[in-house]
């Protein structure tokens, strides 16, 4: 599956269950590495890295973000699978 379809399959479900995501990519305005999904639901915040099965592996500056985000408390998941963005909503934001 590319990446780019497990972010729309990611977003879907994650309206279904009532849960704000955002993408913010696009538009060239963020930091490289940056996260590619935020998730609020319940005040909480979770920040996502998706990597389908293409078989990309986590870039220097993406640790760097996740790295950043963790000190500040943000829960920072890698996600590979639907079902893995499915029990991440179910841990993490109870959704």
């Amino acid at each position: 599956m590319r990446e780019s379809k497990l972010q729309r399959d990611c977003l879907r479900l994650a309206k279904g269950r009532g849960v704000l995501a955002v993408n913010i990519h696009g538009g060239g305005w963020t930091n490289k590495g940056f996260p590619d999904l935020l998730l609020f639901h319940a005040g909480r915040c979770v920040a996502v890295e998706l990597k389908a099965d293409s078989g990309y592996e986590v870039q220097p500056d993406q640790i760097v973000w996740r790295n950043r985000l963790t000190r500040q408390g943000i829960c920072h998941r890698i996600v590979r699978s639907l079902d893995e963005f499915g029990e991440l909503l179910r841990e993490e934001l109870g959704a």
